[in-house]
């Protein structure tokens, strides 16, 4: 199946380094799973909010979300026409976006595994299973 993102997606897109573009588009193109760039950059009003509220363990400017571009993205399976958080579809879409990565030679840590260990979720207290980032 052939996937294109959508409005919201291309803007956000637009806001990405050009490591993590070729990311995203690597693994949408697997024609596999469906999913948006639901956040990439983010200002320090809503860098701030995010960690008010828990989604997030820095304030601005400390995210790579905070970076211009972006040197993260939160990337969220499309399933069955709508957004999934369903924990079994971030995990494949990690699988995705983590072989995507390797193929374009951009080294990038998944929010389900800060440690970068191969041991997603259960080893850590905060999971962002949409999150990843570019590490320099």
């Amino acid at each position: 199946m052939k996937f294109k993102f959508g409005r919201k997606s291309t803007k956000n897109y637009e806001s990405l380094n050009s490591n993590l573009q070729r990311v995203a588009v690597r693994a949408l193109s697997y024609g596999i799973m469906d999913f948006s760039l639901d956040c990439t950059h983010r200002n320090k009003g809503e860098q701030n909010r995010f960690y008010q509220i828990g989604r997030s363990k820095v304030m601005w400017p400390d995210s790579k979300h905070n970076a211009l571009p972006a040197e993260a993205m939160d990337c969220v399976p499309y399933v069955g026409g709508k957004s999934s958080w369903n924990k079994l579809y971030c995990c494949v879409l990690a699988g995705l976006i983590l072989a995507a990565a390797k193929e374009e030679g951009v080294k990038v840590r998944w929010g389900g595994d800060w440690g970068m260990n191969g041991e997603p979720i259960t080893d850590q207290d905060f999971n962002d299973l949409a999150h990843y980032e570019e590490v320099k």
